[in-house]
């Protein structure tokens, strides 16, 4: 029998099972109608039972099991897959994942979902004063069409409930993931292949992350040099793939659109019927309770590291300071950089305009000289910049102890003396941003800005691995505690 960690049990614990046994699919290699736990009687399975074939969930859900479908062969559970749709889709459905036939059972009309009372979004109706000539106009803009005449009500429900769950409604988790899936998630591992290459009509991203084709307009993403976690819209590039796909063959897909609201269920069973886990789909895109980790509830059957990373692909994890400074921060970043120009000119500019002079340029030098001579580590910051609180924090979690001069809250809003001092820095270092991190006296830039290959800046040295060897070379450092120990002047 199988020991699952924190299992999900039902008022009854044989429902799931009895109910599924009880139901009827469709058998995509024969057309049999059969039942959905053929041949897996007195067997520990694993039921996945999904939405539409044609839908963002099943094909993400089915990605993460194909990869794992010999470990969990090896672990004595038998794979179940149950979709929404018919043999014409589950064959096209298995050829696009790789998820085999006979692992697969389509239910044309979603009367497992029903049986088990499985989510389907909102209990929302279109109401009597929207005609039906509306709502045949409205689902003209969508995909499939307008269907014939006494379908329209029933398709345009379907698709409100759809609808509203990818606005968050009645979908708790749906607008958050959509999100991750824009701005990365550095707890995630990597999601596309460093070789794939996604095209949706004159769009071509990859291969991998980096290259980006917008017809005749190409570009690199600024986070294409780095691994080990989930970039920024890698994740929406998956979906993006998976859209084509099915909006491609959409008549394929979708045998009955009355249906596309309909959410799935995974469940776990022992040889005995009894539902060792149960996870029940809240929304769009909520097929796990672990997003970032699909198959983490697998880990006691196929083992940790498998269950946590089943691509197989970068994984990080564990490595918080190598995680840091990157996604939306690090792309403006890299726009910041492209104004270090006039940054350089509104610094001597706002000097002049404030009033600075020889004896306060002079103070500020010896301020800097001090800071840098007594100190390995110092910070001039303004307190206001996230590029300066994460360049502390990067530091933080590499075990230094900073020295933090704030300069003032933000260029803007600095007088005589904090002015001063930025133009001391720019004239000793000929960067005109801030943060400027010295370390043994040494300036190594900002976050993500640096005066030389050996110097990058503290995001590139710690993704990199030579700001902990930067450190430990010119610090008597004890382990890590996580605290700056900060020093403001």
């Amino acid at each position: 029998m199988l020991a699952l960690a924190s299992p999900v049990f039902f008022a009854s614990a044989l429902a799931p099972f009895a109910q599924l046994k009880a139901s009827r699919v469709v058998d995509p290699r024969t057309g049999a109608s059969v039942s959905p736990l053929e041949g897996l009687e007195e067997k520990q399975c694993l039921v996945v039972v999904l939405p539409q074939l044609g839908e963002f969930d099943s094909s993400e859900f089915c990605e993460h099991l194909v990869a794992v479908q010999d470990d969990i062969e090896r672990a004595s559970v038998e794979l179940r897959v149950i979709g929404i749709g018919d043999v014409g889709a589950a064959k096209r459905f298995s050829k696009f994942t790789g998820l085999p036939l006979e692992q697969l059972r389509v239910d044309p009309e979603a009367a497992v979902h029903r049986a088990l009372g499985l989510h389907a979004g909102p209990e929302w109706e279109w109401p009597a004063f929207v005609s039906d000539d509306a709502l045949a106009l409205m689902l003209k803009t969508l995909p499939g069409g307008a269907p014939d005449t006494a379908s329209v009500r029933p398709v345009a429900t379907a698709w409100l409930r759809y609808l509203a769950m990818c606005a968050g409604i009645g979908a708790p988790g749906t607008l958050a993931e959509i999100f991750r899936g824009y701005v990365g998630d550095a707890s995630a591992p990597e999601r596309l292949a460093p070789d794939a290459v996604v095209t949706a009509g004159p769009v071509v991203i990859g291969p991998g992350v980096g290259p980006v084709a917008l017809g005749p307009i190409k570009y690199t993403n600024v986070w294409a040099d780095e691994s080990g976690f989930q970039r920024p819209v890698e994740l929406a590039t998956v979906r993006l793939r998976n859209m084509v796909e099915v909006l491609s063959n959409w008549d394929a897909y979708v045998s009955s659109p009355t249906t596309i609201a309909q959410r799935g269920a995974t469940f776990l069973f022992d040889a005995a019927g009894e539902a060792k886990y149960s996870y029940r789909h809240r929304g769009v895109l909520t097929y796990s309770e672990t997003m970032a980790r699909p198959l983490s509830f697998l880990a006691p059957v196929i083992g940790e590291a498998k269950a946590r990373n089943p691509l197989g692909l970068g994984d990080a994890e564990g490595a918080a300071a190598a995680a840091r400074g990157r996604g939306p921060l690090k792309a403006a970043g890299r726009a910041m950089a492209l104004l270090q120009p006039l940054f350089k000119a509104e610094c001597m500019l706002q000097a002049s305009a404030v009033g600075v002079d020889a004896s306060m340029r002079e103070g500020a030098q010896a301020q800097i000289e001090a800071a840098v001579g007594e100190h390995e580590v110092v910070v001039f910051t303004y307190g206001l910049s996230p590029f300066s609180t994460e360049a502390i924090d990067l530091l933080d979690a590499a075990g230094a102890t900073c020295h933090v001069v704030e300069v003032g809250p933000e260029w803007f809003l600095l007088g005589k003396e904090a002015s001063a001092m930025r133009l001391e820095l720019l004239e000793r270092t000929g960067q005109s941003s801030l943060p400027h991190v010295f370390i043994g006296g040494q300036h190594i830039g900002g976050l993500f800005t640096g005066p030389s290959a050996d110097a990058p800046g503290v995001a590139a040295l710690g993704e990199s691995g030579k700001l902990a060897e930067l450190l430990a070379a010119v610090c008597q450092r004890q382990p890590a505690t996580g605290a700056s120990g900060a020093a403001v002047a």
